[in-house]
């Protein structure tokens, strides 16, 4: 054993090589937030937004500001039915599990979750993580290893890319919706072990749709498994918010199916559904799934609750989608950037992280709240402010919002297209 004497060890106050080195980590955050959030007014970061109850509003610093960024897609946040069945679960099964899932964790609502999942779904079986992130890293950790290969979307989210380099696969990214270019990179890679292609459905930067029909047809070319995050997909796209395999009227089936359950659904949580086999499977080999508590009563009850309002009541969906299409229309119509959009996710591009910034600055100015999303997040040039169009969402409250985005934009001098 090595035991220090009083010259091996540094000064009493001095700072260690590797103390050095973190503060540089800390002191770059700094700065780089600080050039963007140079004052209260400034901050677009970490908001404490209180909602106002039965609208899309929202209070901060005793001002009512319309929330034109957030995600519950269906309307269902603070929905008095959702809140009801929350409470009843935690009446039966407290606040807390008992412990993860494979132990005391498992209770009748989580199977009943699980089977409501796997029906809406369309698919035999699910299993509920404690979230969409969890999800995606357990999901690829546990179908894919050292000798397998798995191939990603250049601008699949990133729970997606960690999964994949945790999972010691050999990782291969092909460009965005290009399953062309999927095509030559599976040519390429060695037709060994397990080959996993894995999508977003819809992007959550963008808003556009993967193109599904030709990507299974190149992974059947292949022998290819193809996965897809139906994050920002479940309730809003597909005639009654399915998703993906809906919205292109069931051409074609994915082989693994998951998503979250904190946007439509305005719980915790992430779900995947598949065949018993691939569920048995994640049971024991996810890991985040295996080793995390399992998802709290009211969390479940609550998300229950919303799956079975969104079977019930499609016209939200319905509204989604017309009102989404009207103000992509609108934005575009007065030379704002909307990328691809074609979903309610409706990025308006403005340039530097800067210029979202104070753009986003001057919105909530107007009454709005559109919050940006800069670098590294999206690429150099391209910052912007994402905006989410939902079910809580009236004519009105579009109108009002286009009418805000434009006189902030006069107001600032965005470059229009």
């Amino acid at each position: 054993m090595t035991t220090l004497t009083s010259t091996d060890a540094a000064p009493a106050g001095a700072a260690t090589p590797a103390a050095e080195a973190l503060a540089l980590k800390l002191a770059a955050t700094r700065r780089r937030v600080g050039a963007l959030e140079s004052s209260a007014h400034r901050r677009n970061s970490f908001m404490p937004y209180t909602p106002v109850a039965g609208t899309p509003y929202v209070e901060l610093d005793g001002q009512r500001l319309l929330m034109m960024s957030g995600y519950s897609y269906l309307g269902l946040a603070g929905d008095p039915r959702l809140a009801a069945a929350a409470a009843r679960a935690v009446d039966t099964y407290g606040t807390g599990a008992h412990g993860v899932r494979a132990l005391a964790g498992t209770t009748p609502l989580h199977q009943e979750l699980e089977a409501e999942v796997a029906r809406f779904t369309e698919r035999e079986s699910a299993l509920v993580f404690s979230s969409g992130y969890a999800a995606n890293v357990g999901t690829i950790g546990a179908l894919c290893g050292p000798g397998d290969h798995v191939f990603v979307d250049k601008l699949d989210h990133a729970s997606i890319v960690d999964g994949c380099q945790l999972s010691g696969a050999t990782v291969t990214r092909f460009r965005h919706n290009d399953p062309e270019h999927l095509d030559s990179r599976l040519r390429a890679a060695p037709a060994t072990g397990v080959r996993l292609v894995v999508v977003d459905s819809v992007y959550s930067m963008d808003g556009d749709v993967a193109p599904l029909p030709a990507l299974r047809e190149v992974c059947d070319a292949h022998g290819a498994l193809l996965m897809v995050d139906e994050a920002h997909a479940l309730g809003v796209i597909g005639a009654t918010g399915r998703g993906i395999e809906e919205h292109y009227d069931r051409q074609v089936r994915v082989d693994v199916k998951l998503g979250t359950l904190s946007k439509g659904i305005p719980s915790m949580g992430g779900w995947v559904a598949g065949s018993p086999d691939l569920v048995y499977h994640l049971r024991y080999g996810a890991r985040p799934f295996l080793f995390s508590a399992a998802l709290a009563p009211a969390q479940c009850g609550a998300a229950l609750e919303a799956l079975r309002i969104l079977d019930r009541e499609p016209h939200r969906v319905a509204h989604i989608q017309s009102e989404s299409a009207r103000f992509r229309t609108a934005m575009t119509d007065v030379g704002m950037r909307v990328g691809d959009s074609t979903t309610a996710v409706v990025p308006l591009i403005i340039g530097t992280d800067t210029q979202a910034y104070d753009y986003a600055t001057t919105c909530r100015e107007e009454g709005v709240v559109g919050l940006p999303v800069v670098t590294p997040a999206v690429p150099n040039g391209l910052a912007r402010l994402r905006i989410a169009i939902t079910a809580a969402h009236t004519s009105e409250h579009v109108d009002t919002a286009i009418d805000a985005f434009v006189r902030a934009a006069e107001r600032r001098a965005v470059a229009r297209a």
